[in-house]
């Protein structure tokens, strides 16, 4: 059976650097295994573990002495590594209770690659008791100081159900965090699940994590650079990175690719014709132009879209761009609301006393041409009933 397999942290530079290897990948293996026999084996991910091409050379009594003396001293790299030398029988006799000692010690102080290692101590029970939640909890420290094992790690905990819900989608974006910081084992992930996820989605969600800087450090320049992935992927992207340079922050504004965005995602998707009507009414480097931005909501409320309803609305209501037309505002506001479009059917209903006899009469006929009874519509609409059906 493929599967999901955890991978330990290589440590940073130095002699020391090291990969799990032999019976400790085995083990790990193993214990994924369990969290895949009742997943469809078609779905199963097979990643590789890499191995270092040489084994480093034995420490010699005096370079386990020198590692000691730093690691003692409070240095995290350090610290790391002599417990990994106390896991292996590198220069001392094997102890998995020293080596989840002194990598405690350094995830303690967040050096992302003992943070990882000790989430694998904790998976797989090597010198603490096997908690695959507080598995997660280090490697949810590790990727978030940037480790790119942790980040896969994290992504295989999600995918095979290990210590948190599972949760394919949210594995994804993991997989795509630690490609993207370089881990190899994590292609193959990511290959195999791209057939099933959409990536424009997951580019988003990853660019929303570091937007709202919970999962991940707060970061605009990579919220952007995460938006601008997923407009290349498709319009719904192109739309979300043109919101957001219209309305995030100074830095990362900027109004003439909005508008270029926009426009190009609007060729065929709907959402995007209010971005473009929203630029022209506003005037957001260009000139303001009212006419212009009804064209464009007018285009999107033709398209069933819920925005473009209401603002055009609005737009009929204040006689923006157009001659006030309270009959065709009901309208909008009435067809937005069968959409369940948050306010819509408040707004159609505190709109309906208003309207004279001469309106009433326009709205009779559209929602007759719409094959709804007026009556039912205005009752339905005092009890604020939705949706309500022709």
């Amino acid at each position: 059976m493929k599967q999901v397999s955890a991978r330990a942290t290589k440590s940073i530079g130095g002699p020391f650097s090291f990969l799990r290897t032999g019976n400790q990948l085995i083990a790990v293996l193993a214990f994924c295994a369990a969290g895949l026999l009742a997943q469809d084996p078609a779905k199963n991910i097979s990643t590789s573990t890499t191995q270092a091409s040489t084994k480093n050379a034995p420490l010699t009594p005096s370079q386990f002495a020198a590692l000691k003396s730093k690691a003692e001293s409070g240095d995290a790299e350090a610290q790391t590594n002599l417990g990994h030398a106390y896991q292996t029988g590198n220069g001392v006799p094997a102890n998995d209770l020293r080596a989840a000692q002194w990598i405690r010690k350094a995830a303690d102080q967040g050096f992302a690659p003992a943070e990882n290692n000790l989430g694998t101590m904790y998976r797989l029970g090597e010198g603490v008791n096997r908690d695959k939640e507080e598995a997660v909890r280090w490697y949810e420290k590790a990727a978030r100081h940037g480790s790119p094992e942790g980040m896969f790690n994290l992504g295989t905990c999600y995918y095979n159900g290990d210590g948190v819900g599972s949760n394919e989608f949210t594995a994804f974006n993991w997989f795509l965090l630690a490609e993207d910081a370089g881990n190899p084992v994590a292609k193959e992930a990511v290959d195999r699940s791209a057939a099933m996820m959409s990536k424009g989605s997951a580019y988003l969600q990853i660019a929303e994590m570091y937007q709202k800087g919970e999962q991940l450090p707060k970061s605009e320049p990579q919220t952007v650079r995460w938006l601008r992935k997923a407009a290349e992927a498709d319009s719904h992207g192109k739309t979300q990175l043109a919101v957001h340079l219209l309305t995030g922050p100074e830095s990362s504004r900027n109004y003439a690719e909005a508008l270029d965005l926009c426009k190009t995602a609007a060729k065929d998707y709907a959402p995007a014709l209010p971005c473009v009507g929203f630029i022209y009414r506003k005037g957001l480097g260009v000139p303001k132009d009212s006419l212009e931005a009804v064209k464009w909501y007018q285009k999107g409320a033709d398209l069933s879209d819920h925005l473009s309803m209401m603002v055009l609305a609005d737009m009929e209501l204040a006689g923006e761009g157009t001659k006030v037309d309270r009959a065709a505002a009901f309208i909008w506001f009435f067809r937005a609301s069968q959409k369940r479009t948050n306010g819509a059917t408040a707004r159609a209903r505190d709109l309906l006393p208003q309207l004279s006899k001469p309106e009433m009469k326009e709205v009779e006929k559209k929602l007759r041409e719409m094959r709804y009874d007026p009556k039912k519509v205005f009752e339905a609409l005092q009890s604020a009933l939705t949706p309500i059906t022709p």
